[in-house]
């Protein structure tokens, strides 16, 4: 806005003043009357006239601005409203033109739609008119075959034969349908009998004659006549006969290896008995060397054939099937009976662990050959499928010559390798990946080098196996060797079979371990009790004798029980070592059993061996000895056994052995939050709840006991003892011996209860014995009269007493028996001194009643009237 059409100038205000964002009525009229409102602050006087002509020249101006404003939005206005309708009739002609448009586009589709339908019809019928010429040639063709063969001329099939491979393609076909023809029209006139026999004795030459051709090329190695050979066979009967030739004819299957891998089974059954296969103490034996040997042949027969299937044979993926079903069924299973009935003839657990490993080599060999599949074999066979659908040659996608099918087992190798170690290192895989990439990079270069003319198709199969195996995709064969797997060891894990085996062993095991146990707790027990006992030792002891003599060698040298723990397991003392062996069998149990069962009943399986041992870990070996404890601490004559809290440690250890052994090896194969998880978790704490109820309750029992020993032992001090001769140094340097014995017996209980209890439970223990004493104490003090000499014997014991309880480091116990041995000062001051002692000191606490039954116990309390002072 230019400065001479500024408004602001007419009102007298600042130039733009009308341009700002924000109007204030207030500052306005305020900018208006600034000058009058000047004038009048220097005359000091208020005029109001001057104000009143200058708002009035304002609102002449503003009303006439106003006005102009009006005309203004009216005019434009009026220019909107005949915008907005020129605007609405331009739309409504455009809107009519794109619905005429998109008639025409309507129109046409629906034109070009009839003229395609119209094409699909016309290429339909010249399809159904080719297939019907083709077949009408075919018939034709065949009619005259069969008219030639009727006349007994089979000069047209043997002309075909002559043609190479694709004549004998067109002989087999042909002679099928022939055939076919033959079986439809078996009761055809007689005139056709000859034909019938033309056509049987031409199709058994020909397929005798493939068959010693295919014959032939196998012993020659010849890859290539073989796949014409098999091509024609499977365009003749579908391929069955040449099948059975190649799987009857295979090395792997011939008398020379099959008969080799029995003798070595049967001759070296005594070399390879695996003699600590029996031994329960000893670590689980290697797997069969000869089983790995078979395994390991498997392995390189399947990755070996697979190159020379996959180039032979139209449907490798069939061939393949039945070549793994033969070895699975004939070979490993064979040797796998073998094996495991020489390890049942050895023992139960020789057998359970031979199984174990066996079911372990199988899976892992199952898994190679699933990863094979996954990665070469099902890729290669979509390739084929893909090719023979879109009417390419499909044999010829897998021609390679033989450094490529090298190349491409080593990248499959190389591609496994690199999984397993990845599985294996877990989190630290990504350490070795560059190294991996490198030997997948080379395998993959040698495959292309190696290829010499070889169709894109094979390195295509490839790489869609590598991709997918990185994507664990499963191959063709997965379901049938998972079956083959099974099939192999149902009969040994159906039905229940292998879980009552591992029971009735996990029981015998138990029982084994547990044997000097058993026999020091028979031993110990009077003869009425020990007769059941002995009679179940004699029966562990038979049976493994007769089916584990291995283990019970070695149970019984100390095998089960180490060094460290025989000592306590002679003495029907329980200890962790065999508490140990115990959950080291148990988890061998758990690992077989996580291995033969299946996923469905691996659970139940685990819950069951784990009730098993928590049963017997507190039923017969936990509790009987708490029982005994309990036992000999009923025997309140004798003087309590301060390894009873050598028990409560061994007790507790054992408990906690158990919850780690729980926590993993039991709860990760019972999934959290199911009923099974549930009843297992419920039935190891209620164990874990006894045990330490019958802990709480020994500890209980052997404090009532040591405060009755204390009692007893006090109760043997003489009356003499506090009134010595004044020549008897001896009871002034060494107390009395009543004194002796208590100190003596509260330092045993102490040291035990250091060595076997907790900070808080030695406490506990501690604090309540000697609180029990001082309370004996205070009592035992207003029996016997004291004399001047008997007040120093009196002190040295008491002084015995508080140094024995100082060493309980409770700080209780140590106020209570300073008071004490300033009690034992009343008996050794001066009557004129005892007034003070007793009103000054910490004896002012005690009770005034008290304080006189002791003064009352000074020798001379009647001859110097202490009681008359002390009451005064």
């Amino acid at each position: 806005m230019s400065a001479s059409s500024d408004p602001s100038h007419e009102f007298g205000l600042p130039e733009g003043y009308f341009a700002q964002s924000a109007f204030l009525a207030d500052e306005f009229v305020e900018e208006l009357s600034r000058v009058d409102l000047e004038f009048a602050r220097k005359n000091a006087v208020f005029e109001s006239k001057p104000f009143v002509r200058t708002f009035e020249r304002a609102l002449d101006r503003l009303q006439a601005a106003q006005g102009a404003l009006g005309a203004t939005i009216a005019k434009l206005e009026q220019t909107a409203s005949s915008s907005a309708a020129d605007h609405g009739k331009k739309m409504a002609r455009l809107k009519k033109t794109f619905a005429t448009v998109g008639g025409s586009f309507e129109r046409l589709e629906t034109q070009i739609s009839e003229v395609s339908s119209n094409t699909i019809r016309i290429g339909e019928q010249l399809d159904t008119v080719a297939k019907e010429k083709e077949r009408a040639e075919a018939i034709k063709e065949l009619v005259e075959f069969y008219a030639e063969l009727n006349a007994g001329n089979t000069r047209h099939l043997d002309a075909l034969l002559e043609g190479g491979a694709e004549g004998m393609l067109k002989v087999a076909h042909t002679l099928r349908r022939l055939n076919t023809i033959v079986v439809d029209n078996e009761y055809s006139a007689p005139s056709d009998a000859a034909a019938k026999r033309q056509i049987e004795i031409y199709s058994e030459n020909f397929e005798k004659a493939m068959l010693s051709s295919f014959e032939t090329a196998y012993r020659d190695g010849d890859v290539p006549s073989m796949g014409v050979a098999a091509r024609t066979l499977d365009a003749f009967n579908g391929g069955v006969s040449v099948v059975k030739v190649y799987i009857n004819q295979h090395p792997f299957f011939l008398s020379s290896m099959v008969g080799h891998s029995t003798d070595s089974a049967d001759d070296g059954a005594d070399a390879n008995a695996m003699p600590d296969a029996s031994d329960m103490t000893a670590r689980p034996p290697p797997p069969d060397r000869r089983l790995a040997q078979l395994y390991s042949d498997t392995r390189a027969v399947m990755y070996k054939d697979w190159a020379i299937i996959s180039k032979v044979f139209p449907r490798p993926i069939d061939l393949m099937q039945q070549l793994l079903k033969r070895v699975f069924e004939q070979t490993i299973q064979a040797y796998l009976e073998t094996l495991l009935a020489r390890a049942e003839s050895q023992s139960a657990l020789a057998f359970l662990r031979v199984l174990g490993l066996a079911h372990q080599e199988t899976r892992r060999l199952v898994e190679d050959l699933q990863k094979f599949d996954a990665e070469t074999i099902t890729p290669a066979v979509v390739v084929l499928e893909t090719a023979r659908r879109s009417g390419n040659n499909p044999q010829g996608l897998l021609d390679m010559p033989g450094d490529a099918q090298t190349a491409s087992a080593q990248f499959s190798r190389s591609r496994s390798r690199k999984n397993l170690a990845r599985t294996d290192r877990g989190g630290d895989a990504a350490i070795d990946d560059d190294d991996d990439m490198d030997d997948e990079d080379a395998a993959r270069e040698r495959l292309g080098e190696a290829r010499s003319g070889v169709s894109s198709a094979v390195a295509i199969a490839v790489l869609i196996g590598r991709s997918e195996g990185d994507n664990a995709g499963v191959g063709l064969l997965h379901g049938f060797l998972n079956r083959c797997c099974d099939d192999l060891f149902e009969s040994y894990t159906a039905g229940g079979n292998y879980m009552s085996t591992e029971q009735a062993h996990l029981k015998e095991a138990f029982r084994q371990i547990l044997v000097p146990f058993v026999r020091a707790r028979s031993e110990r027990q009077g003869p009425s009790r020990s007769k059941a006992l002995l009679g179940m030792l004699s029966s562990v002891t038979g049976s493994t004798s007769s089916g584990n003599a291995g283990a019970a060698g070695s149970t019984d040298a100390g095998g089960a029980t180490p060094a460290g723990g025989a000592a306590s397991e002679a003495e029907g003392i329980i200890n962790p070592q065999t508490a140990r062996m115990m959950l080291q069998v148990h988890a061998e149990a758990i690992a077989r059993a996580i291995e033969l069962e299946s996923e469905a009943t691996a659970a139940d399986a685990v819950a069951a061996l784990t009730g098993q041992l928590v049963s017997t870990l507190g039923d017969e070996y936990v509790f009987p000895a708490l029982e005994d404890v309990l036992e000999a601490l009923q025997d309140l004559r004798q003087e309590p056994d301060v390894h009873t809290f050598d028990v409560v440690r061994v007790a507790n250890i054992v408990v906690r052995l158990l919850q780690v052994h729980f926590q993993r090896a039991v709860v990760p194969y019972l999934g959290n939050g199911s009923y099974i998880y549930r009843d297992a978790v419920a039935e190891k704490n209620q164990l874990m709840s006894r045990v330490e109820m019958n802990l709480n309750l020994i500890t209980n029992k052997f404090v009532g006991a040591c405060k009755q020993w204390i009692g007893g032992l006090l109760g043997k001090q003489r009356k003499g003892d506090f009134r010595p001769a004044e020549d008897d140094f001896t009871a002034l340097e060494a107390g009395t011996q009543p004194c002796r014995q208590c100190t003596e017996f509260l330092r045993r209980v102490e040291r035990a209860c250091r060595q076997s209890l907790g900070t808080d439970n030695q406490a506990r223990v501690l604090g309540e014995v000697g609180s029990a004493l001082h309370a004996m104490l205070m009592d035992h003090l207003r029996k016997f009269v004291v004399s001047v000499a008997g007040g120093l014997v009196l002190a040295k014991d008491v002084s015995r007493y508080r140094e024995t309880i100082a060493s309980f480091g409770i700080a209780a116990l140590t106020d209570k028996f300073a008071v004490l041995q300033d009690i034992s000062n009343i008996f050794l001051v001066q009557p004129t001194a005892l007034k003070s002692l007793l009103d000054e000191g910490p004896l002012a606490r005690l009770d005034r009643a008290t304080l006189q039954a002791l003064v009352q116990m000074r020798e001379d309390s009647r001859s110097s009237k202490l009681v008359k002072q002390f009451t005064s």
